[in-house]
């Protein structure tokens, strides 16, 4: 069996990370595994239809690119390698909606949230993809100890919060040129997004469209409902804002990885900036931390790698929670928290985090539970799964001509 990996470029090098390290995964269960990376000029200036003379393939693979590619003749990658394309969407998808409405009806897509499986189901007829299932991301990095005891998980582990993630700014209101009306509709799903826990960008659009009098089923505003990324960009920037904001205000002490900060955040003694951090050298700060603190993007059914990764890397992880997070992992494996109660929450973790007896225990704990499911070798099977789907149907298709 042979999976051809399409291997682009990514912010810090996380993509980048995650192909070499599904590539790694799928070779442990016995797959052949050939790379195509855009970034080679070599691989670059070779037809993609050209790779279809190194197969027979299974299947071809890609993070967020290519479904939509297609060559001088029409045809889409799966086409042009004669194998099903699969492609991992790894944000909300329709953040991505020029690229996702290009897609080959013949790929097979998956979502790292099952709320983002709903809204495709919602937005686009059943046969528009050739499948849509839920993926969960995976744990990248090596996997390393807590430590033999709570002392050597403490003695290790200097740093006592990492929170490695990047400034957002002010919340981006993609609606601000918009008609009245309907910046009334966005600043209403806005208002229902934030008020709870967990915020369906969709599903508070949908609502904010029912106050107003709208009938979101009606064919005429099935392009409109597409523009809950608007929602979705406006809560997880204001979320991820919050949370800086909460974790200066209690004077936790945290290590911040991420480009785009104030240097005056400096001026707080308990923060120490790092800057801009590439993926493998933030792996490497969370095996020297006892928590890190996420904001899970938003994900309300589904997962972001970090919180994974860093359980993975013997550390505590601290992150709002999700559906996925509350059906997988044991309150003893994991420190969630919840938007309503932001602060005392947080105040927990930081507690925690001069408590190496107990942060070594969730630490030990949710580690055995990433590596016994969570790392890319348990998402083989959910791929290979989603390109006979799509073979399926693309054989069916073609019986029914």
């Amino acid at each position: 069996m042979k999976v051809l990996l399409l291997k682009g470029s990514s912010t810090y090098g996380v993509l980048r990370r995650f192909t070499d390290e599904l590539a790694d995964a799928f070779r442990a269960t016995g797959w052949e595994v050939q790379i195509l990376d855009i970034e080679n000029d070599a691989h670059a200036r070779r037809p993609l239809g050209d790779y279809a003379n190194d197969g027979p393939f299974e299947l071809v693979f890609s993070f967020g690119i290519f479904g939509e590619t297609v060559d001088e003749r029409g045809r889409s990658v799966g086409e042009m390698v004669g194998a099903p394309h699969v492609v991992q969407y790894v944000d909300y998808p329709l953040s991505h909606l020029t690229r996702l409405e290009q897609t080959s009806p013949r790929a097979a897509l998956l979502m790292v949230d099952e709320s983002h499986v709903a809204a495709l189901a919602s937005l686009y007829p059943a046969d528009r993809f050739a499948a849509v299932r839920f993926s969960p991301h995976a744990a990248i990095g090596p996997t390393v100890s807590p430590g033999a005891d709570a002392a050597d998980f403490a003695a290790g582990r200097p740093i006592r919060i990492l929170f490695p993630g990047s400034f957002y700014g002010g919340p981006p209101v993609g609606w601000r040129h918009q008609p009245p009306g309907v910046r009334k509709v966005f600043e209403q799903a806005v208002e229902i997004a934030l008020a709870g826990d967990t915020a369906r960008p969709l599903d508070a659009l949908d609502q904010a469209m029912v106050a107003s009098g709208l009938d979101p089923t009606e064919p005429e505003f099935a392009a409109f409902r597409k523009l809950a990324t608007y929602v979705h960009e406006h809560v997880r920037a204001v979320r991820r804002r919050l949370l800086l904001e909460t974790v200066v205000r209690l004077g936790l002490p945290a290590h911040i990885a991420g480009g785009g900060h104030d240097p005056d955040l400096a001026r707080h003694k308990t923060l120490t900036l790092l800057g801009e951090v590439q993926i493998g050298d933030i792996l490497a700060l969370m095996a020297q931390s006892r928590i890190v603190l996420s904001a899970n993007a938003n994900f309300v059914a589904g997962s972001h790698e970090r919180p994974l990764s860093a359980l993975n890397a013997g550390a505590v992880a601290g992150t709002d929670s999700s559906a996925f997070y509350e059906a997988i992992f044991r309150q003893d494996e994991m420190a969630r928290f919840r938007w309503t109660r932001l602060e005392e929450d947080l105040a927990a973790i930081g507690a925690l985090a001069e408590d190496p007896e107990a942060a070594f225990v969730i630490a030990s704990a949710g580690q055995r539970r990433v590596v016994g499911g969570h790392l890319w070798t348990h998402r083989v099977d959910g791929i290979v799964a989603a390109a006979d789907e799509a073979r399926s149907k693309t054989v069916q298709t073609v019986h029914r001509r």
